[in-house]
């Protein structure tokens, strides 16, 4: 029986060991030492009951496996494991005991009993016998260890999640497009409701002056597990328009296949509408003071040609003066407009660096999430280091115990043939 393949099971388990021959429970003590990180012991049924309470009491647990003889002083096997089952109806129990009885077996049986082990102990069947119970409840274990961690992923996520709820336009579709999960702020800005929404495709919010090929290249992008990042035109329920910088993640499943897919949009502030609005009536209005310009030096140089034809020449010079002003006006409110746009540009400069202040703090906490992941690998190592030492150990006490079997035998012998040469 190589140990090894034992205590990889084992090792991390509790088990409580109720046994009144005395002899027996410190061998089978020793032994189980080696193979359970806990090892309570008691040779009496209402000691033993009341050490399971506390140490439910002490630990908010109970001991993974009970192994447990059917007489005992004051409570029997039987009672002390009907009363356990009461507290516990998964708790592992193991009975060993030296007789058969028929009745009692099929009263084990009927609480759901089914690890037995008989005296004197057969060790090969010993071990089989822990591993048979060790392995369930490992498999539980790592059950609820995935369990606790994907129920802390989503916690964490719904903590984001609730965050970025009270500030952008979120969404979530299927496979195909339809829509099956918008926040409040998505119906505020889009003027539709969530009935008025859920069931349908998310083209609903396109505007006629976004390329195709945009969406296009999104769709490439995100069905190849990718990011997509960009602006969008979208247009709301009464025909309005607005804009958003848009992020579209896919969602995997535990296969590693996508799912769905979920957009998070920051809607454009007031003063990048204004400022892109602002921009379009800059260019308009230099475009139009070109033209006036243009307009303005072929007048002047037509009055400069009449200036012969013409006696009063002050008149002319209140023209051009006149002129002169409205192209002075032009320029001042041209630089007005230069002035302020460079204000909104600042004001956006803020804004981006504040978000990106966010961003690191939820890096920063995923950063200290990892530190103790690998503390909690380094006391795994170690303690797998300690069994180890433990394997070593119980090899060596098995050799001894073969070592002293065998002088007991030649003993043994050795009395048998004196007495038969003395009664010869």
């Amino acid at each position: 029986m190589d140990l090894n393949s034992i205590v990889k099971y084992t090792h991390s388990l509790k088990i409580l060991y109720i046994e009144d021959d005395i002899d027996l429970l410190e061998h089978l003590t020793s032994i189980l030492e080696n193979l359970f990180v806990t090892v309570d012991t008691s040779n009496d049924g209402q000691q033993a009951l009341n050490m399971y309470n506390k140490f439910y009491e002490d630990n908010n647990q109970f001991y993974d496996i009970v192994l447990t003889d059917i007489e005992l002083p004051h409570i029997n096997g039987l009672n002390l494991i009907e009363s356990m089952l009461e507290l516990n109806p998964t708790q592992h129990v193991v009975v060993i005991s030296a007789y058969n009885d028929t009745d009692k077996l099929e009263k084990l049986l009927s609480l759901g009993i089914d690890n037995f082990l008989h005296k004197p102990i057969d060790f090969k069947v010993f071990f089989e016998t822990f591993k048979k119970c060790a392995i369930p409840i490992l498999e539980q274990r790592e059950m609820l260890s995935k369990l606790n961690n994907v129920q802390e992923i989503n916690y964490n996520l719904e903590s984001v999640m609730d965050i970025i709820n009270q500030v952008a336009i979120v969404s979530k579709t299927d496979l195909e497009g339809i829509i099956t999960y918008v926040n409040d702020i998505f119906c505020n800005t889009s003027q539709y409701s969530k009935e008025e929404l859920l069931g349908k495709n998310h083209n609903i919010l396109r505007h006629h002056d976004m390329p195709s090929i945009v969406f296009q290249h999104m769709w490439e992008e995100i069905q190849d597990g990718k990011i997509w990042k960009g602006k969008l035109k979208n247009r709301a329920k009464d025909g309005s328009s607005y804009y958003v910088n848009a992020n579209i993640f896919p969602i995997f499943n535990t296969n590693n296949e996508i799912k769905e897919y979920i957009a998070i949009r920051f809607l454009t502030t007031n003063e990048e509408v204004k400022n892109r609005e602002f921009k379009k009536k800059v260019l308009e209005q230099y475009q139009e003071s070109k033209r006036r310009d243009f307009t303005s030096r072929r007048m002047i140089d037509d009055l400069k040609k009449q200036l012969i034809k013409y006696e009063n020449f002050d008149l002319l010079e209140f023209s051009l003066k006149k002129m002169k002003k409205k192209s002075l006006d032009c320029t001042s409110q041209l630089n007005f407009t230069e002035d302020k746009n460079k204000n909104l540009e600042l004001d956006f400069t803020n804004y981006k660096k504040n978000v990106l202040k966010n961003v690191s703090a939820i890096l920063e906490k995923n950063k200290r999430l990892q530190m103790k992941s690998d503390v909690h690998d380094q006391k795994v190592d170690s303690l797998k280091k300690e069994i180890k030492a433990k394997e070593d150990e119980f090899k060596k006490m098995l050799d001894t115990n073969e070592q002293r079997a065998k002088e007991i035998e030649d003993l043994r012998e050795l009395k048998y043939s004196t007495l038969l040469k003395f009664l010869a």
